[in-house]
């Protein structure tokens, strides 16, 4: 299986709706109209945002087409520029970054797009700010300290441990904002 055409493309081709053996020559015109096809849906997926290879990969393996037709169709994208791995890797870290997510939720995020570390990395340590992470994390401590509010102090500190330890952040980072806060 090559893939899927739309029924108005069959219709044209073969306007008699029955099975017959096809032509090599007619088999070549149909995955030619299967690559259009990958082509274009591709191209809209990506103009509509950026994705990262693996995505486009599943996009088109989701629409039923050959691996011969999605290999090239990725190819051909990467070299005339609408698909980089790196540059998806930077816009997504940077929105990260912004809504306050950890290194590690980050990087779990790129693991979850196939993106090589080798890729995130060198953006990961130019992006990555500690004392905006700190500012971040005092702000967090803040709203989870109003939230529970009610309970013993001890215990809602290790309500509020808990909850910025499940998003990723390290102990000793979120032990130094603590504190951090304590003094102000």
């Amino acid at each position: 299986m090559w893939g899927v055409l739309s029924l108005r493309t069959l219709h044209h081709l073969y306007p008699f709706a029955s099975e017959q053996e096809i032509s090599g020559q007619e088999a070549q015109e149909l995955i030619k109209l299967l690559q259009n096809s990958a082509w274009k849906q591709l191209t809209d997926y990506l103009a509509k945002a950026e994705h990262s290879e693996h995505q486009c990969r599943n996009f088109l393996r989701r629409k039923e087409y050959h691996p011969q037709i999605i290999d090239q169709c990725i190819r051909l994208c990467k070299e005339k520029g609408y698909l980089d791995d790196a540059r998806f890797a930077g816009i997504l870290i940077k929105s990260l970054f912004d809504r306050g997510k950890s290194r590690r939720a980050i990087t779990n995020k790129l693991y979850e797009h196939s993106i090589s570390p080798s890729i995130y990395e060198p953006i990961i340590k130019d992006l990555h700010d500690p004392v905006a992470e700190q500012e971040m994390m005092k702000e967090q401590i803040q709203k989870l300290s109003f939230r529970y509010r009610e309970l013993e102090p001890y215990k809602a500190k290790e309500k509020i441990f808990a909850s910025l330890f499940r998003k990723g952040f390290s102990l000793e980072a979120i032990n130094s904002a603590w504190n951090a806060l304590d003094k102000n």
